[in-house]
């Protein structure tokens, strides 16, 4: 009798910046950001679950909604939004987490429990941080891990205490962003003078239009290739709770926030951290945050490891965006388990497109079902985009790809899509 299969897909950065923001206004402190998701709907019915990252966090008005290009807190209603949506659990360890201190963070899992919208990542407190997070689905046990490689605390100053490091799982230590924070904030140099003075009169929004407008460099693509702050208690925390994880599941997956931004290839830290999911016996890492998609590969143990499945609702028309490597693009990765087996028995991805309209709202679509709707000019812009992606993802060297509902990736060592 053949073995059922169960299907678990995961998501790109699901992210709200201010241009979405204010185009999701719908009355006086009312938001509605359903048409993000309407035509993804059907797509997420045909999987048994489905795991987003989610790049901000909804704190509540008290908060202050995002107003700025690199810090984000968003309305309730995008949670609501998310979980209508049909995504059963979302990754709240980025970033980004941060981004309104640590109130703000307990506050974002309060408005996640409102809606019953499962999250791993973050937690309330010691107990909750020490709960492993495993969900049965369909008969197997599948444990979910989350980590990020930072807070952003180069931007938002929040240095977390020895006790308050219970609230978000991290990869490595704080370091060299609160580094970057006080040579910001407090350095005597000329050049932070400037800068502190300049920001004093400007945005960092309208500093980065004026640069654009100039035709300076506005942004800069790079690698996460800093090795420096690879310590071992953060690491040993990691190995501890994936041994953990697989004696009380029957897969183990980690959802890893890690990377350089708009670069196309992983830098050495995220390869660093694949070999070490790698070597302590995780069966499938996701990788998240470098806004555009990555490289998956199989390894020798027969692990699959994706390092990056770009952005699932990233604003085109935001300020900062660098088009070259097709930000607009994602991965929805497809894992097919078999229900006796317990064990990864098919692997396939779709493609996705977020559409940007004028108003600045966003709809994302699966490649087949765009194709279908739009102009033979911009058909042609699809497949050629959509080969670009499926080359990257897959490392390939495909001339020109049909468009497809899913693509199929070899498992195993079949096959050219084999990885070491």
């Amino acid at each position: 009798m053949k073995d059922k299969l169960i299907k678990i897909s995961f998501l790109g950065d699901i992210m709200c910046e201010m241009p979405l923001l204010r185009a999701s206004k719908v009355g006086k402190g009312q938001y509605n950001f359903d048409k993000v998701f309407d035509n993804m709907k059907e797509k997420f019915q045909e999987s048994d679950y489905v795991v987003g990252n989610l790049e901000t966090i909804s704190a509540g008005k008290d908060y202050r909604y995002t107003n700025h290009i690199y810090s984000f807190n968003t309305p309730s209603e995008f949670i609501e939004s998310i979980k209508i949506s049909g995504i059963d659990l979302v990754t709240t360890a980025t970033n980004h987490s941060l981004d309104r201190g640590v109130s703000g963070l307990i506050a974002n899992l309060n408005t996640l429990d409102r809606y019953d919208l499962k999250n791993v990542g973050t937690y309330r407190d010691k107990k909750r941080s020490e709960e492993l997070f495993i969900e049965e689905i369909n008969g197997s046990r599948i444990a979910f891990l989350n980590y990020t490689f930072g807070t952003n605390a180069h931007i938002n100053g929040v240095e977390l205490t020895e006790d308050e490091l219970v609230h978000i799982n991290l990869l490595k230590p704080q370091t060299s962003e609160i580094k970057k924070y006080k040579q910001k904030t407090q350095s005597k140099q000329i050049k932070s003078l400037i800068a502190r003075i300049i920001f004093k009169f400007i945005s960092l929004k309208n500093w980065v239009l004026l640069k654009r407008k100039l035709g300076f460099k506005y942004n800069t693509s790079y690698q996460d290739n800093d090795l420096s702050e690879i310590n071992n208690q953060y690491l040993n925390k990691i190995k501890a709770e994936i041994l953990d994880a697989k004696a009380s599941a029957d897969l183990v997956i980690v959802c890893m926030h890690s990377g350089g931004q708009f670069h196309p290839e992983p830098g050495k830290f995220s390869k660093y951290m694949m070999q070490f999911m790698k070597e302590n016996g995780v069966d499938i890492v996701v990788g998240n945050h470098p806004h555009v998609v990555q490289k998956s590969e199989w390894f020798s143990n027969g692990m699959f490891g994706a390092y990056s499945l770009g952005n699932f609702s990233i604003s085109p028309g935001s300020v900062y965006i660098i088009d070259d490597d097709l930000p607009e693009y994602s991965i929805m990765l497809h894992f097919y388990i078999g229900a006796k087996s317990k064990k990864v028995e098919k692997v396939t991805f779709t493609i996705l497109k977020i559409v940007e309209f004028e108003d600045k709202s966003l709809t994302v679509y699966p490649i087949d079902h765009l194709y279908e709707i739009v102009s033979e000019r911009k058909k042609k812009d699809i497949i050629l985009n959509a080969t670009k992606i499926y080359n990257r993802f897959s490392k390939k060297n495909i001339r020109k790809i049909e468009i497809r509902q899913e693509y199929d990736i070899n498992i195993g060592n079949e096959g050219d899509f084999n990885g070491q």
